[in-house]
């Protein structure tokens, strides 16, 4: 008997030790706090569509120049959306001129008000894509047109000459 307590008593005794050596202390927390009024989250459906082509000029860029073009965006969905750049696809086949464009995108009242001056609301490369609001939110049912820039760099380098960059396209999305 005199044994067992003895060796008891040794694994008590190793056990604080054990403790001891580790040290830190042992807290129980505990935070609450309140949610506020109580919030209604009702559900909806989000559609965004593209109603016309993208079509831009084919004259021939020249850095510094622009290439202009209109496009109709629409929520078809039940909850209003918020529009973004979301990002840029790259052309296919990567080249010195496509490395080089520089394309953005602005909401418009008019047609007519998009042109080669008009500076973009968001512009980035394929190197750099931006991913930005457009500041504009479209109600369900409710249309934008958005015009879209194509601008070649003023410091395209000359090996770009006579080259192309096809296939590329804008990830516009409503948040």
């Amino acid at each position: 008997m005199k044994t067992f307590l003895f060796a008891s008593a040794a694994i008590l005794g190793a056990t604080l030790l054990a403790t001891a050596a580790v040290g830190g202390t042992y807290a129980q927390l505990n935070s609450s706090a309140s949610a506020g009024p109580a919030v209604t989250i009702q559900a909806g459906s989000a559609e965004l569509s593209i109603t016309s082509d993208l079509e831009m000029s084919n004259t021939p860029l020249y850095p510094g120049a622009s290439n202009v073009g209109t496009v109709d965006v629409r929520n078809d969905g039940t909850v209003s959306l918020s529009l973004r750049l979301a990002g840029l696809t790259p052309p296919t086949v990567s080249t010195l001129f496509s490395e080089a464009l520089i394309v953005g995108v602005s909401a418009v009242s008019t047609v007519q008000e998009c042109t080669s001056n008009l500076t973009p609301t968001i512009a980035g490369t394929f190197a750099d894509p931006p991913a930005e609001e457009l500041g504009l939110t479209l109600a369900p049912g409710s249309s934008a047109l958005l015009c879209v820039s194509v601008r070649l760099s003023a410091d395209t380098p000359s090996g770009s000459q006579s080259q192309t960059a096809t296939s590329f396209g804008l990830l516009i999305d409503g948040r």
